[in-house]
């Protein structure tokens, strides 16, 4: 099957050929550290602002800032006209930004918008012929259980089963989706607006009680998938390609009896990337640089399994010290007199093994042990 992309990209200016080796980056956006360290080892140099200034990403940027949420994307000027970038890559929360006369190292606003609504994306998806979920805007014609989830979101955040439609308290900004079994996965694909270069297979962790998790609560990855991945590879490049995407972009699916089908398509960099980078060697950042010239990435192997989690919390908390004494396998490290409500993430934690059990075995370990640390910093203080 053929497809043509749904946007001309020709006169995109973002195609300029980016012919430095290293670029002064502003990195801004809810949480980028991911993004801001990915690209300070592929030798930019990286200005990051975000909502929380997570220690570890004064150890990968040039300039940490911090801003509230609520005012994130009035500020994006203020920053711009300070760092003065060569370009800026607008991470969660501000993709569907329009910055005029700037380069925007990300998909164009109307196209991430458009993509990231689960129910066009769903209609998309059925008109192009690839398996997808049935998404609706009320219950109706729907089979019991019944998945809400807002229309636009990420990470299983705000979604919820119900058994029929007479449960259903609906709100605004929800679609209704069938609810399908299945192991979810997910595609970490590089695409030139034209073309499309899977470079991973991941397993998703969703809902892990060990992590501090419930339901449909994205917990993070293991890379790469070891069970039959029924060729969602190709699959997702066929996707990316003929939706014209740039950069780093990722296709969810679930895995089924049936064959997999797909969750979504997220126009933007993905939580797998930590673990793609340590499976693998690539540069997730450089090979999305590289996209908007055209340039696509060799598909990569793994050299070893790895798996990242985000451990969540089970109660409100102050951080009262500097967790970085735990070692070299925690992420997105909250700075002392952050304060943490039930619910929320606290940080990530890493793992490499030889295979997936290894590696689960690994993270499960080490978020036990985070938890015995933080409950006798409690005790302390």
């Amino acid at each position: 099957m053929l497809f043509t992309p749904l946007w001309d990209l020709s006169n995109d200016p973002v195609l300029e050929i980016l012919r430095e080796d290293f670029m002064r980056l502003l990195a801004i956006g809810f949480n980028i550290r991911h993004i801001a360290c990915s690209a300070a080892r592929a030798g930019h140099q990286v200005f990051a602002v975000d909502c929380f200034r997570d220690l570890d990403l004064e150890s990968c940027a040039i300039e940490t800032a911090q801003i509230p949420r609520d005012q994130a994307e009035d500020l994006i000027s203020t920053h711009v006209d300070r760092v003065h970038p060569d370009a800026i890559v607008l991470g969660p929360g501000l993709e569907e930004i329009q910055l005029k006369g700037e380069r925007v190292l990300n998909n164009p606003p109307k196209k991430v918008s458009m993509v990231s609504d689960k129910l066009w994306m769903a209609r998309w998806l059925q008109r192009q012929g690839f398996p997808f979920i049935k998404t609706e805007l009320s219950a109706d014609g729907l089979q019991s259980p019944i998945l809400v989830k807002p229309r636009k979101g990420a990470g299983g955040y705000g979604c919820r089963l119900v058994k029929n439609a007479a449960e259903l308290n609906w709100a605004e900004g929800f679609v209704a989706q069938d609810f399908i079994a299945g192991e979810p996965a997910s595609v970490s694909v590089i695409g030139n607006g034209h073309e499309a270069r899977a470079v991973a297979v991941n397993e998703q962790l969703v809902g892990a009680k060990w992590a501090g998790a419930s339901d449909f609560r994205y917990v993070g990855n293991i890379t790469p998938l070891e069970c039959p991945s029924c060729g969602i590879a190709k699959m997702a490049e066929r996707i990316v390609a003929a939706l014209g995407l740039l950069g780093s972009n990722g296709v969810d699916f679930l895995l089924t009896e049936r064959g997999p089908v797909v969750v979504e398509v997220n126009p933007r960099f993905q939580g797998s990337l930590d673990t793609v980078e340590m499976a693998t060697g690539i540069n997730i950042f450089q090979s999305h640089l590289e996209a908007f010239a055209g340039i696509l990435p060799r598909r990569p192997r793994a050299c070893c399994t790895a798996g990242r989690a985000i451990i969540y919390a089970d109660r409100n908390f102050e951080v009262g010290k500097d967790l970085r004494d735990l070692g070299d396998w925690i992420a997105d490290i909250p700075r002392p007199g952050s304060q943490i409500a039930a619910g929320d993430p606290i940080l990530s934690i890493l793992a490499r093994g030889r295979n997936r059990y290894e590696t689960l075995a690994l993270l499960m370990q080490r978020a036990a042990r985070l938890d015995e640390r933080i409950k006798f910093l409690q005790k302390e203080s």
